[in-house]
């Protein structure tokens, strides 16, 4: 995959992607907004149309129903009922009975959505078109200055139920107007309503209800919303700053379109509920259209990938091939250049490249080669072992001869050393012969300081088996005698463990010398001037051989001790 995402091609693929979604996107997603927004704009005021045409309707009917109920407070007759008791003649008032009958048979007859009227006097007087048995409204507790409307809930004698609109006004006496005589209440059938302005909007098929000035619904198209409060529902902030318009808000998690429409005289309002998933129906096919465009584009950029790939990309394909060869060391490789384009200049001017390489190797390698091989053949002459070996071993019969038995220790125990250094030609050694030497170096040493330093050696058995590199202990044990222990003036202690543990091998070498800031560590590990194999030159080497993540850490207090712990991984015979 890694191979994949950095080729040219996929470059050059992902490139011609990223213009086509940066150039048709921005373009198709303005566009496809823009259109949402129209089509909002035009229902919207579509349906603003309509809401209007609604509440100009409900204006004449209310108007109309306003008017007939003028002529009932205004009716002598009617008035005559409501003031009449016992005493009076009674056939005037079988004659005013009549004339109101009459009135209230023909009103109900010639308006279609009047459902009932119904008339109560202070004197028990009543007049009822319908037989009204029970109401929601309590006309007995309703306190109207000049009239009111209400929705309202009528059962009849029959035990049916109708949702109504109901017109109540007060019936006064015309010669003293403060002398309330009765009610008179004018019932709209809410349903014959509906259905009478329902008809100026047949495409209208979204919920609306009506509402008067106090945001009671008095109508609507689900009739368990009758009655309750609109303003509970939804925010009506904006209907109270201007007489009509559109909004959007949130209802039951839904967005919902708000049209609404006041019918001012009244103060009523017709609202309209759309859910506004419904009106951007129209601009799927604009979906359709950029999604089919997009499909367009990237096939087009798919035939232009082709023809880049066969003129340009299959060539450098082929020539980054070769140059694999070469890097291999195969310097015989030709390709044949076609055109005269900046490729084939390309590939010309690595043939002439490559057939130079083929010719400098040809005359360079063998000289190379044979000048390293006497370069290290001198190397190697310039210490002879057996003669190193002999000349110690000479050394130490004389002074066994010679009763020097302090000599004897030292220069067996440095042909050992000797021996372990040159013997083994390997950088890899195992913890056992790196441990045999660090105790020849030791004992060296114990016969130089003898009571100055007590050295510890602690090692896990089951570690000596693993691999390591050639002098790690030695050159930190040095560094502890040297720059601990001597330079502190005082008997001190060098204690050196070797462990495993979450296959890791561990190296850990301890002092109890002079310390040093870890400044001084810091910058050995950067630059060691000792001259000889110091820690720079340990660690560089445990890096080398094993990784970055391991090498050697150091802790160390002035004037307390230092401590090396040499990290690297367990390897075993054949590992490394």
């Amino acid at each position: 995959m890694k191979k994949i995402s950095g080729s040219l091609q996929f470059k050059i693929m992902v490139c011609a992607i990223f213009l086509i979604i940066l150039s048709s996107f921005p373009i198709g997603i303005t566009s496809y907004i823009k259109s949402v927004k129209i089509v909002e704009n035009k229902f919207a005021f579509s349906h603003l149309h309509t809401v209007k045409q609604i509440a100009s309707s409900l204006e004449l009917i209310t108007n109309d129903i306003k008017e007939a109920s003028l002529y009932f407070i205004q009716s002598g007759d009617l008035r005559q009922l409501l003031k009449s008791d016992f005493k009076t003649d009674l056939y005037e008032l079988e004659k005013a009975r009549v004339h109101v009958n009459d009135f209230l048979t023909y009103l109900v007859g010639e308006k279609p959505y009047i459902h009932s009227i119904y008339i109560m006097g202070k004197n028990n007087t009543i007049f009822d078109t319908y037989g009204i048995k029970e109401q929601t409204l309590n006309l007995s507790n309703i306190n109207v200055q000049s009239y009111e409307w209400y929705p309202n809930v009528i059962t009849s004698r029959a035990g049916i139920l109708t949702y109504v609109i109901s017109l109540v006004r007060p019936i006064r006496d015309i010669n003293n107007l403060k002398n309330l005589i009765g009610y008179l209440e004018i019932n709209i059938d809410e349903k014959s309503l509906f259905e009478e302005v329902i008809h100026l909007s047949s495409n209208f098929s979204e919920n609306f209800v009506i509402c008067n000035q106090n945001y009671f619904i008095l109508s609507s198209i689900d009739k368990t919303l009758i009655g309750k409060n609109l303003a509970k529902m939804i925010s009506t902030k904006p209907m109270e700053n201007f007489e009509q318009g559109f909004f959007y808000t949130k209802l039951s998690g839904k967005t919902f379109l708000i049209t609404y429409s006041t019918i001012k005289p009244l103060g009523w309002k017709v609202v309209s509920f759309v859910e506004k998933e419904g009106l951007v129906a129209e601009n799927r096919a604009i979906q359709s259209y950029l999604f089919i465009t997009i499909l367009l584009a990237f096939f087009a950029a798919s035939i232009f990938l082709v023809f880049i790939q066969n003129r340009i990309l299959f060539p450098l394909k082929q020539l980054r091939i070769l140059i694999d060869h070469i890097s291999n060391q195969n310097f015989d490789v030709y390709m044949q250049p076609k055109g005269n384009d900046e490729v084939s200049k390309l590939i010309q001017a690595f043939n002439s490249m490559s057939a130079k390489l083929n010719e400098l190797m040809n005359q360079v390698y063998i000289a190379t080669i044979k000048q390293k091989e006497a370069e290290l053949k001198a190397l190697q002459e310039r210490i002879n072992p057996h003669f190193l070996y002999n000349t110690l071993d000479t050394i130490y019969w004389t002074a066994r001869l010679e009763g020097a038995n302090k000599a004897c220790i030292l220069v067996e125990a440095l042909s050992k050393l000797f021996r372990s250094i040159l013997a083994n030609k390997s950088n890899i050694i195992t913890v056992k012969e790196e441990i045999e030497h660090l105790s020849s170096y030791i004992l060296i040493q114990n016969l130089r300081y003898q009571d100055l330093i007590e050295f510890s050696l602690n090692v896990q058995s089951q570690a000596l088996c693993y691999k390591t590199v050639k002098l790690v202990l030695q050159p930190i044990v040095e560094n502890a005698i040297y720059h601990g222990i001597e330079k502190s003036g005082k008997r001190g202690k060098i204690s050196i463990e070797v462990f495993t543990k979450d296959e890791k091998l561990y190296f850990i070498v301890t002092d109890t010398g002079a310390g040093a800031p870890k400044e001084v560590f810091e910058s050995t590990l950067k630059n060691d001037t000792n001259g000889k194999i110091g820690l720079k030159n340990v660690n560089d080497r445990i890096k080398l051989a094993f990784g970055n993540e391991y090498g050697i850490e150091i802790e160390s207090t002035p004037g307390l001790g230092t401590k090396v712990t040499v990290v690297q991984p367990a390897l075993k015979e054949g590992v490394i």
